[in-house]
């Protein structure tokens, strides 16, 4: 631990660990897996079997976002109210009976048998942005290929006009913004709300062409939902499906590049790609934690939490549990990893899993099959200031064509 005598996951921001917390949580874990942050203001959950069973234990609630607000001071709350409306509208932080009926409502759209379909669009863009650089010898893998391809993906499911297009650069994600209080992402929300308006008629008649709008229309007809609840999920389709698996693509290529026989491996024997992005997503999320509340009071490891306290949840920690995964902080694209803990679990489970994943394997075939060698261009990474969000702010490679590419 650095400068606190009392264990906390602020320690996290310090200059130790702000590159790579892994170590951090292995130390916690060691010490207490369980233990009241009294910082955070939170219970500190860091094992893989408490972390999994805790995902699907309907005691702990995600309907977190009002509980916020309301802690915040009157004018804060007054400024931040329009992204306390879209997120608490949002089926992530809602449970059931809510959950269930706003979940149902995108459901349908989101199947493998879509992602299949979808296979080939993904791969023309990723071949294109890569096709812009091919002559350079240099990617940045962030700005030129990772977040225009979940860009292009996101686009086509929403059917966001090109138009509005800009409106989607660089996404950072609105629950970082909401929770550091920022106001900064108001204005695009609001912007994108006007693009959803536009489509809202044919969304209601069943008439639109993306995918967003077909799945909606469809649903109408059994699932009860106002505007407001759909535009909410409209912009989580956004969030989720454009900042996190962006830098889930790129928290995967350093990785590989870290450890440069698994790059290899993958290179060679591109059919493992399936499994290397399970492996990937388990080795370094880009989302470290979740936290939940507490509707009742819960015993685990000894402790109580109370009704009505917070519950933090992390991921990272879990998925580098050795008591899960024999020697955790290696890749090995080969291991059965499909069981991490970062896609969520029970009721939460991510609904865009299938299609994050495709987008993570293609994108490194794609990669790789283009390129003879790649290895970053800095010493150190540049990461986004978060204890939670693993977010790379860029990623420049130097890379040497693949000889069919030259």
């Amino acid at each position: 631990m650095t400068g606190t005598q009392a264990p906390t996951l602020l320690d996290l921001f310090s200059a130790r660990w702000a590159d790579d917390p892994y170590g951090m949580y292995r130390h916690l874990r060691e010490r207490t897996p369980v233990f009241w942050d009294e910082i955070m203001r939170s219970w500190v959950v860091l094992g893989y079997d408490d972390i999994a069973r805790f995902g699907k234990d309907d005691r702990l609630s995600g309907a977190r976002i009002v509980g916020f607000s309301e802690s915040l001071p009157a004018d804060i709350r007054a400024e931040m109210a329009p992204l306390t409306g879209v997120l608490s509208d949002m089926m992530l932080f809602n449970e059931p009976p809510r959950h269930t009926r706003l979940r149902q409502l995108v459901k349908p759209g989101m199947t493998p048998r879509y992602v299949r379909e979808l296979r080939p669009f993904i791969t023309a863009v990723a071949d294109d942005l890569l096709d812009k650089v091919a002559g350079s010898g240099r990617i940045d893998i962030i700005h030129d290929y990772s977040e225009p391809l979940t860009r292009a993906v996101i686009s086509r499911m929403t059917g966001v006009p090109e138009h509005a297009m800009p409106l989607l650069e660089s996404w950072k994600g609105l629950l970082p913004e909401y929770f550091s209080q920022s106001r900064t992402e108001i204005p695009r929300v609001e912007k994108l709300r006007c693009v959803f308006a536009e489509g809202a008629q044919a969304r209601r008649s069943g008439t639109g062409h993306d995918v967003f709008s077909r799945m909606i229309g469809e649903q109408l007809h059994r699932v009860d939902a106002d505007d407001e609840e759909i535009f909410a999920n409209f912009l989580l389709l956004i969030d989720a499906g454009q900042a996190t698996t962006t830098h889930l693509i790129g928290n995967a290529v350093l990785a590989l590049t870290q450890q440069p026989d698994q790059l290899r491996l993958l290179r060679e024997r591109p059919e493992l790609a399936t499994g290397a992005a399970q492996e990937l997503m388990r080795f370094d999320s880009s989302v470290q934690f979740t936290t939940r509340v507490a509707s009742t009071d819960i015993e685990v490891a000894g402790h109580r939490i109370r009704a009505g306290e917070s519950v933090t949840l992390v991921l990272g920690s879990g998925n580098r549990d050795p008591r899960h995964y024999p020697d955790p902080d290696r890749i090995d694209i080969t291991r059965k990893a499909s069981d991490h803990l970062s896609l969520g679990h029970g009721i939460h489970y991510c609904l865009g899993a299938a299609l994050a994943l495709a987008e993570i394997e293609i994108a490194l075939v794609r990669l790789l099959d283009r390129t003879s060698s790649l290895e970053p261009a800095a010493a150190r990474q540049d990461w986004l200031e978060s204890i939670n969000f693993r977010f790379l702010k860029r990623l420049p490679m130097r890379f040497t064509p693949a000889p069919a590419h030259a």
